[in-house]
């Protein structure tokens, strides 16, 4: 028997007028050397509660949800690997869309490499 936790706080649990947003995409990055201080700011015309970011050319996921840390994010490397990175860069939510930073570690956004995205708000 599992007990029932209800000691817990619901945050943006749901949008007031009730409608579920949600943008995909598919990036293709060129060739160009992308350095660690480079990022990629997409725009989806909603604030999104749930950002999840795929570099499929190397099998990398990042998510971000709203609440977490802007700059971070749960990484899922291609061995299955899954951690929260909050010193290597991940993902900021904004008003209208979002950002993914870049950096050596989190290695998702890449030259030659193809992403894919989606966000729900």
């Amino acid at each position: 028997i599992m007990a029932t936790n209800t000691t817990y706080t619901a945050a943006n649990v749901a949008r007031s007028d009730g409608v579920v947003r949600r943008a995909s995409g598919k990036i293709t990055f060129p060739a160009d050397s992308i350095t660690a201080g480079d990022y990629i700011s997409l725009e989806c015309g909603f604030f999104p509660k749930k950002v999840t970011f795929i570099n499929a050319t190397d099998r990398i996921r990042v998510e971000h949800w709203i609440g977490m840390t802007d700059d971070t994010c749960i990484k899922t490397a291609a061995a299955g690997t899954v951690t929260l990175e909050t010193t290597n860069k991940g993902i900021t939510l904004s008003a209208s869309g979002f950002t993914v930073s870049q950096n050596a570690t989190l290695a998702v956004i890449a030259a030659s490499k193809v992403c894919y995205w989606d966000a729900e708000g």
